[in-house]
């Protein structure tokens, strides 16, 4: 049968969707606008109509991971949406591991990936928190989520692994550490970043509990 040989028209989330897809089987590493265009099939010069150069591919990568984000649910308590959305960012980056240094390093460029930012920072505002200290409650938090998510599952090279021989050191000198390591095998990861939300949680209510100031910020 013959095929009518027509091509997908060219777009800027056809070639945001192809870039993701080179990182999440290759790196970070391998995003060029040459490396794009020819996954794509076309010359690499074709893409500029659509993205400005690799900076927007990679702000554009940003963009379409946060796209996978549900859609907030309604809740009762800015700490309960806060927990959703932090635990539906950690599940998003766990789906695309080598993406992480992008959100380690890169801040929300694109107006689909700030709308994020303000969709939290109106939580924020809205329970009561201050200009300022829903700024440092927003910057927190994310790092919070990313920190723990890179250290938790960002790939490593096999040359660049290296695994603590916690069994070699001195009982004497490190009574603490032997005591913690013998319980690493079954620590879960998860329960350990739940525990870190409910701490930082405790801090924020301890914060918004505080009088106010009498300057207003």
């Amino acid at each position: 049968m013959k095929t009518s040989g027509k091509r997908e028209a060219l777009s800027r989330e056809r070639i945001l969707r192809q870039a993701l897809a080179i990182v999440d089987r290759e790196g970070l590493a391998a995003i060029s606008m040459r490396r794009v265009g020819e996954a794509l099939g076309v010359e690499a010069m074709s893409l500029y109509n659509h993205v400005a150069n690799k900076a927007a591919i990679l702000d554009g990568i940003f963009e379409i991971v946060l796209a996978e984000l549900p859609a907030g649910k309604p809740s009762t308590s800015w700490q309960a949406t806060l927990r959703e959305r932090a635990s539906a960012l950690r599940s998003a980056l766990r789906g695309h591991p080598n993406v992480l240094p992008l959100f380690a390093t890169r801040p929300a460029v694109t107006p689909a990936a700030i709308a994020h930012v303000e969709a939290v920072l109106d939580v924020l505002r809205r329970a009561g928190f201050s200009v300022d200290d829903a700024v440092s409650a927003l910057q927190v938090l994310t790092a919070f989520v990313v920190g723990h998510t890179v250290a938790a599952y960002a790939p490593r090279r096999p040359d660049e692994d290296s695994h603590p021989a916690y069994d070699g050191l001195a009982v004497e000198q490190f009574p603490r550490v032997r005591e913690a390591a013998r319980h690493l095998l079954t620590h879960d990861l998860e329960e350990e970043f739940e525990f870190g939300l409910d701490a930082m949680f405790a801090g924020l209510e301890a914060r918004l509990a505080r009088p106010r100031r009498s300057k207003q910020r």
